[in-house]
């Protein structure tokens, strides 16, 4: 491949970047990047690349949980106002942008029942009582109860939950248990097959989803079965709430849509999603009082609310 021209700042850019990745995988990384940037060299009719159109392909590249790189790049100061200090003065951690995104919502079918014939069930898988995960879980029930669905709430840290052993006895013909780890989940199967909606909130604290909800959604491969044969039917909905401490808004919105991805494998629509960021600093998301700074802002909280009344209305 004839690699584009760079300038001299395009080249370090690139470079900087190249070298956060182990040397494994450098190579295929750098010529996916150089793709794209040909690319985007084409449709803007130029013939050397700096800065700017190497940040650009490196963003069609990489996750956006790269985003920190990024923004480091192009505004060093306002990314140590926004992350940095937090971690050393209350006056930048108190003035934190914290935001509460409702996803907009696609088009579905108007449930089979009504509210008051519905039952909901929420799992959060968030360690922290009354954190902003739990906060925002609670305010999605309230409003599908609010509607008259019966409501209830999982804090998947209080079960007994072992995890998924690769026995595969799930998927044999003869099985007639749901897993042959015999604990908690025995029981929550029951409720996952029981509900017409599901709420999941988790936080994320690595680039990814915590490990409760790791454990949890592996936990969900016996509900398909033999030859690849489903337990759950069509027709349940989902919300799914991710919660984290970089303050921007859409930066994990690829991990909330990855575990929207596991639900549609087991059929669950997913019909409402919630993302919420700008809880990291001294006191890591909590106010004076240990609980979700999310208390202090009625008006995001309520984005739940109304969130939890949409769940059940397709």
């Amino acid at each position: 491949m004839n690699e584009p021209m760079l300038t001299e700042e395009g080249k370090q850019t690139l470079n900087k970047m190249i070298n956060v990745w182990p040397a494994i995988m450098q190579k295929r990384r750098r010529e996916k990047i150089l793709h794209v940037l040909s690319l985007i060299m084409a449709s803007k009719g130029t013939t050397e690349a700096g800065e700017d159109e190497v940040i650009e392909a490196l963003k069609v590249v990489v996750p956006k949980s790269y985003d920190p790189f990024f923004h480091m790049m192009e505004d060093m100061e306002k990314f140590k106002r926004l992350t940095l200090d937090t971690f050393e003065d209350m006056e930048a951690y108190n003035a934190l942008p914290i935001q509460v995104r409702r996803w907009e919502k696609a088009k579905n079918e108007k449930p089979s029942k009504s509210p008051e014939q519905m039952k909901v069930t929420a799992f959060c898988a968030s360690p922290r009582k009354n954190g902003n995960t739990d906060l925002l879980i609670e305010e999605a029930l309230k409003g599908a109860m609010s509607e008259g669905a019966q409501g209830e709430k999982i804090v998947l840290q209080k079960i007994k939950m072992g995890f998924c052993i690769g026995c595969r006895r799930c998927k044999d013909s003869d099985f007639e248990r749901m897993c042959s780890v015999k604990d908690d989940m025995t029981e929550i199967y029951q409720k996952i097959i029981g509900s017409d909606a599901i709420i999941i909130g988790f936080p994320i604290y690595t680039g990814r989803e915590c490990a409760q909800l790791s454990t949890f959604l592996d936990r969900w491969d016996c509900l398909e079965r033999f030859k690849f044969q489903a337990t759950l039917e069509p027709g349940r909905k989902a919300m799914v709430i991710g919660t984290w401490g970089y303050p921007y808004i859409d930066t994990y919105d690829h991990v909330i849509e990855n575990v929207m991805v596991v639900l549609k494998l087991h059929k669950i629509e997913t019909v409402e999603a919630l993302s919420a960021c700008g809880f990291e600093g001294i006191l890591h998301g909590l106010d004076e009082n240990k609980k979700g700074v999310l208390a202090k802002f009625p008006d995001e909280l309520h984005k739940a609310y109304q969130a939890g009344i949409g769940l059940l209305k397709g």
